[in-house]
C-alpha cells in the first residue's frame, strides 16, 4: 500500500463525509481491522510534527524548558492518551445513543479529521507566534480555526453516526472536555 492508499484515499473519503456522503467511509477503510488500526496510526504520525511544534510554542509561552527525558516522556504519553481517550469515551456514548455498531466507522473518520483540524491550527499558531500580526487579528484567526475544527467534528458525527444535531454537539463537547482534561493532567505532571 503506497502513499495514495495510506493518506490520499482516506483524506478523500473524509472529504466525501464532510460533503455529507457516508459512502466516504469506504475510502477510509474502517471496515477492515487493518484499515481501522491505520486510522489511528497514520493520522497520528502525520499530526505528530505539528503537535510537537505547538507543544514547544506552548512551553515557550509558559517559559517552561523541558529538562529531562521524563519531560519528553510525559508529552509522548500525553499525546498517545490524547489520541485514544476520546475514542474510549465515544464508545460508551455511541452505545447510549444506540449507535454502537457505527462506533468503528466514527472513530476512524474522527481520527482522520484530526489532519485537517491540525492544518487549521498550525497556520494560526504561526500567525500568533509572529510579532508582525496584531494580537486581535491573531485571536480572530484562532477563533475561526477552532470554530472550523468544531464544525468538522460535528459534521463527522452527524454523517457517520447519523445522529441529531444535539447528539452530535454532545460528542463535540465531550471531545473538547476530554482533550482539556488530558492537557491539564499533562501540565500538572510538568508542574505547571
Amino acid at each position: 500500500m503506497g502513499l495514495s492508499g495510506l493518506v490520499v484515499l482516506p483524506l478523500r473519503g473524509l472529504g466525501r463525509i464532510l460533503r455529507g456522503e457516508r459512502a466516504g467511509l469506504d475510502q477510509i477503510g474502517s471496515a477492515s481491522r487493518v484499515g481501522w488500526i491505520l486510522s489511528f496510526l497514520v493520522p497520528a504520525f502525520l499530526v505528530a510534527p505539528a503537535y510537537a511544534w505547538l507543544t514547544l510554542q506552548r512551553f515557550a509561552e509558559l517559559e517552561y524548558a523541558p529538562e529531562s527525558f521524563g519531560d519528553v516522556a510525559v508529552e509522548v504519553l500525553g499525546y498517545i492518551v490524547g489520541l485514544t481517550a476520546f475514542a474510549n469515551v465515544a464508545h460508551i456514548l455511541c452505545a447510549r445513543l444506540g449507535r454502537q455498531a457505527a462506533w468503528y466507522d466514527y472513530v476512524a473518520a474522527y481520527n482522520w479529521a484530526t489532519v485537517p483540524q491540525i492544518a487549521l491550527y498550525l497556520p494560526v499558531a504561526l500567525i500568533g507566534a509572529s510579532d508582525a500580526v496584531p494580537g486581535s487579528i491573531a485571536f480572530a484567526f484562532g477563533v475561526g480555526a477552532v470554530a472550523a475544527a468544531i464544525a468538522i467534528h460535528f459534521r463527522v458525527a452527524r454523517v457517520v453516526l447519523q445522529v441529531t444535531q444535539v447528539q452530535a454537539l454532545l460528542l463535540v463537547v465531550v471531545d473538547l472536555a476530554v482533550g482539556q482534561l488530558v492537557a491539564r493532567i499533562v501540565d500538572r505532571m510538568h508542574g505547571l
